[in-house]
């Protein structure tokens, strides 16, 4: 039954709540969708002098059932009603992958109407990083299976490229100048593609542009490196993400007060031995 306003103001806190109709409002529904990024080592066969490179990869799952069917998505789920959202989060990729007790942060809430031909679904998008070698991942029924693929964003250019063993997917990167405020900024968006289920490259593209963004002021990159690392892995990590080469001895500075020698060193053949390093904190 509707009130007037003046009836409204003399009801208490607990009658206004007794007599809400919360059907008066069209509902919405929640998702949490997790973009995880490793890194893994591609051996250079043709050359025993040259170093493993290095690849930035993200976690993509191929869906089983309608919307999107046989597409690929980054892992994720609706929200429980009665859950949190970071709960939310850690209980669909726990199910969805086997992957747990992991580095995650909320990354962006994407809630455009159209983003899901089912109904109105927004989602909130975390980023999580991993050492592949320490997360073994695992499928579940709802996906026909799981697969890393190599992430690219070279810098200057207008696309984001995605490549795994029998797949190369080329997504279409925006570029435009946004005046918010006084401060003038350039919004990246993903254009047309089929590739990716709903939006989701527009997640994945967020996620790396917040981890690039994220290299200046935080140590987040050690997240996807094994205990022990020698610098020149380190620096490989930070230049996949970047998307440019960095200056060695520049990079060596900057990551100093960050690492401890371990004081044990590489033996591969065709190499001079590089010392391994661990992360300290950022205390030294």
């Amino acid at each position: 039954m509707a009130h007037s306003s003046k009836q409204r103001d003399k009801m208490t806190e607990e009658e206004f709540i007794r007599q809400y109709d919360p059907g008066a409002y069209e509902r919405l529904s929640a998702s949490a969708d997790v973009v995880v990024f490793s890194v893994d080592s591609e051996a250079q066969s043709q050359n025993y002098r040259k170093l493993d490179k290095q690849k930035l990869t993200v976690l993509l799952a191929k869906r089983s059932e309608h919307p999107c069917m046989g597409k690929w998505s980054v892992p994720g789920g609706f929200v429980g009603i009665d859950e949190a959202l970071d709960a939310a989060a850690v209980r669909i990729l726990r199910n969805k992958t086997g992957l747990a007790e992991l580095y995650m942060e909320q990354l962006y809430t994407f809630g455009n109407p159209g983003r899901d031909p089912r109904m109105r679904i927004i989602s909130c998008a975390y980023l999580s990083l991993i050492d592949r070698s320490r997360h073994p991942i695992k499928s579940n029924h709802q996906l026909s299976g799981l697969e890393w693929f190599e992430v690219e964003l070279p810098k200057g250019k207008d696309f984001l490229l995605l490549k795994s063993s029998g797949e190369e997917i080329v997504i279409p990167i925006q570029t435009q100048a946004v005046q918010n405020g006084k401060i003038k900024t350039n919004v990246h968006s993903v254009g047309a593609h089929s590739a990716l289920a709903f939006d989701h490259a527009s997640l994945i593209l967020e996620g790396l542009l917040r981890l690039r963004g994220k290299l200046e002021y935080t140590d987040l990159a050690f997240n996807l490196l094994p205990e022990r690392f020698t610098v020149a892995q380190l620096q490989q990590v930070y230049e996949i993400i970047l998307g440019q080469e960095l200056l060695s001895p520049a990079f060596r500075r900057k990551i100093a007060d960050k690492i401890t020698e371990t004081g044990v060193y590489t033996s591969e053949k065709g190499h001079r031995p590089s010392q391994y390093y661990t992360y300290n904190g950022g205390m030294k």
